[in-house]
């Protein structure tokens, strides 16, 4: 059983090597795809030293033992390798014999079901033998060793994690040495049959056959924290490499320092062996995040549970993440600067409605109030110091050029602390004030520039009777937008408003504007309030606000109104005094509040016809807006008297008796609008309104609108 020396070494150095490059793998990876196998069995002997086909033959049927260390490959599961003790006892006709050897193995492992799998491959390596005699003691002459092969075949059954069944059987080879003719000869040939059991070596608690990689990470911003609660802040891949499928997969995102519970970021039904798929991690951070004013990395961590035949294991996978400053914003979609449009700050709220409070103390105007707020607001932000100043850091006209740079945005009260900002800032803050208030913004944008526009609350039909120079109007979905330029808060609200409306049609011409409305881009980017109380502001004099605000005011009614004067006058001279031209001549000044200059013309109206009822019923609306109601009701009757189905009398002698708390006679005249105009009466539904909280409110709400009457309308 020995061999030559020379060539023990040969095929010693052989099996070492071929041992290395089949086991390297084995030892590169975790425990969690290896596997120890225990495979008692029976060893048959063929051959012509079988006692099986030949009488007095050298062996009987014996029995053998073989312990492996398995590994399969995760990335090519129907891959696997293996090493391998193995002992056999050879049955004889005379002493038994002992084989130990020493192998590494391979081949294909198939999975068929969902439990069952089955393998196949060659092994060879070395073994030693020896005879024993009949009491069992080795003798020194019996010993040798060389090397063997054989292949087997088996069929797993995993029942739990933790039991696997294993049925299987195979050919062996042994290889001896003749050493009269110095020749090699079988030593021993047989197949075997096993019944056997595996041990994973990645116990329960260890587990993490489940795979999590690919993790990549989004840059995660403060501002954005209620964001992540149904987007992703990252993603990762999952990847299944147990032996069969696994079921209920849940991956899950979790940052202690800033979320009160991991976040279900995904539930896979099931995965099959091998398989994988993409899962976006999102997060419900807390608004903790807003205290952050410094860039800074926290610790994560990747939950990802499942059920494994009956079993549920968990594998968490730690991560660093990064979290920016709260004023930190990327230009990849406009929309995202919504966040910082914070219409319930404190500081905000106290800064607009002061103003807003004032505007309306003016007294009732026909003039569209949302245009006289925005005008009052801007021209307070102008009195208190507010400045266009360009950041060299953080200017939109560089950073909004590729939407991966960060780029540092204001929030309103750090606008107004500070008393600056740029093209950015100034429109969030200027937004936030107007829709404090109730009056809806948006966001325009144009290469390397941002400004806003706000809603008068109008259709375009309405706006352009309205108005007389309606290119500096947008008409967009049945709204009607004043543009604005914040750079230019030191010159003043109408020059803002002018030079914003000849960007708009400029860039529009060109199709390179995006129009972003606030409401609708909070839908996704939803407003973010910095934490802390109102700051401490020195607010401008009411004197210099009201004082700003009329002027503003006067120069725009004058603005609007003097090509119109002009074109009234010249109808005068030309065609003669005519009732129909006073009035409307009237209604022009009456629709900016020229309330005296109105009056003049109503009268000379009525005095050249004392049977058109259009002036009368126009003179009763300047008393109502005047809030002179015994005055506007005398001239509603007057004109009842002529026309007593006419709706707009109707309307003005409901409105004014409601006001005067006649509420019989008010309800009466509105049954009667009611029937005349359904539509106009649906207006003034608060006249018969039994609450009369609600209808006050009403009223207030629709005291400074007001319906002029003109008979070709």
């Amino acid at each position: 059983m020995s061999i030559p020396r020379g060539k023990k070494f040969r095929l010693s150095a052989l099996i070492v090597c071929m041992s290395a490059v089949l086991s390297a793998p084995l030892f590169s990876q975790g425990l969690a795809n290896f596997s120890v196998h225990l495979r008692p069995g029976i060893e048959v002997p063929i051959g012509s030293k079988s006692s099986l086909f030949t009488d007095n033959a050298m062996y009987k049927i014996g029995g053998s033992g073989s312990l492996r260390l398995q590994y399969i490959f995760p990335e090519f599961p129907i891959i696997y390798s293996e090493g391998m003790v193995n002992y056999g006892l050879q049955r004889t006709q005379a002493d038994p014999l002992s084989l130990l050897s020493f192998g590494v193995g391979g081949g294909i492992n198939l999975r068929i079901g969902n439990i069952m799998s089955f393998f196949a491959g060659p092994e060879l390596g070395w073994y030693v033998g020896f005879f024993q005699d009949a009491s069992g003691e080795s003798t020194e002459t019996s010993k040798g060793s060389n090397p063997y092969f054989g292949g087997s075949t088996h069929v797993m059954w995993d029942f739990t994690p933790n039991f696997t069944l294993s049925v299987g059987g195979g050919y062996k080879y042994y290889l001896g040495y003749d050493q009269e003719s110095d020749s090699f000869t079988d030593l021993y040939q047989g197949a075997f049959a096993t019944v056997g059991t595996v041990f994973h070596m990645a116990g329960n608690s260890g587990r993490s056959k489940l795979k999590v990689e690919n993790v990549q990470f989004d840059p995660v911003f403060p501002v954005f924290y209620g964001y992540y609660d149904d987007n992703p802040v990252g993603s990762v891949t999952v990847r299944n490499e147990e032996n069969s499928s696994i079921t209920d997969v849940e991956v899950y995102f979790n940052v202690n320092q800033y979320m009160e519970q991991p976040k279900l970021s995904a539930i896979i039904p099931s995965l099959k062996r091998g398989e994988s798929q993409e899962v976006d991690l999102k997060a419900l951070f807390t608004n903790n995040m807003l205290q952050l004013t410094e860039s800074t990395k926290v610790s994560a961590e990747i939950i990802a549970e499942y059920t494994y035949l009956g079993k549920r294991f968990t594998h968490t996978v730690p991560q660093t993440l990064r979290i920016l400053d709260r004023n930190s914003m990327t230009w990849d979609d406009d929309r995202k600067a919504a966040s910082f449009v914070t219409a319930k700050d404190p500081t905000v709220l106290i800064f607009s409605k002061n103003t807003a409070g004032l505007i309306r103390e003016q007294g009732n105007n026909p003039i569209n109030l949302n245009l006289r707020i925005a005008m009052g607001i801007f021209e307070t932000l102008r009195l208190y110091g507010m400045n266009y100043v360009i950041d060299p850091q953080s200017a939109y006209q560089d950073k909004s050029q590729d939407a991966s740079v960060i780029d540092y945005l204001q929030f309103p009260a750090q606008s107004l602390t500070f008393r600056a900002g740029d093209c950015d800032d100034l429109s969030i803050l200027y937004s936030s004030l107007l829709e404090s208030v109730g009056i809806e913004t948006t966001f325009i944008t144009m290469p390397g520039h941002i400004f806003m526009a706000f809603s008068l609350d109008m259709e375009p039909k309405e706006a352009e009777k309205e108005f007389t120079n309606t290119d500096n109007l947008i008409f967009l979905e049945d709204k009607t937008w004043v543009p604005v330029e914040m750079t230019l808060i030191t010159e003043g609200y109408l020059k803002a408003w002018r030079i914003g409306a000849k960007q708009w049609r400029e860039a529009s011409a060109k199709n390179v504007t995006g129009f972003f409305p606030i409401h609708e881009a909070w839908n996704t980017y939803g407003p973010v309030a910095m934490p802390g109380g109102a700051l401490s502001l020195v607010y401008p004099s009411t004197e210099s606000i009201i004082a700003s605000y009329k002027e503003n005011l006067e120069v725009f009614i004058n603005r609007e109104i003097q090509p119109k004067v002009d074109y009234y006058n010249e109808q005068l001279s030309e065609r003669g005094d005519s009732a129909k031209i006073r009035n409307r001549f009237g209604i022009l000044y009456a629709r900016y509040g020229l309330y005296s200059q109105a009056e003049e013309q109503f009268v000379a109206a009525v005095s050249k016809d004392s049977r058109f009822t259009a002036p009368m019923v126009n003179m009763g609306n300047v008393y109502f807006l005047r809030e002179d109601m015994d005055q506007a009701l005398s001239w509603y009757e007057k004109a009842k008297q002529l026309e007593p189905d006419n709706p707009k009398v109707l309307a003005g002698l409901a409105r004014t008796q409601y006001e005067l708390e006649k509420y019989d006679d008010a309800e009466n005249n509105y049954r009667n609008l009611k029937i005349q105009n359904a539509d106009m009466a649906a207006r003034y539904a608060y006249i018969v309104n039994e609450s009369a909280t609600v209808g006050r409110a009403a009223a207030a709400q629709d005291k400074g609108k007001t319906l002029w009457e003109d008979e070709e309308e």
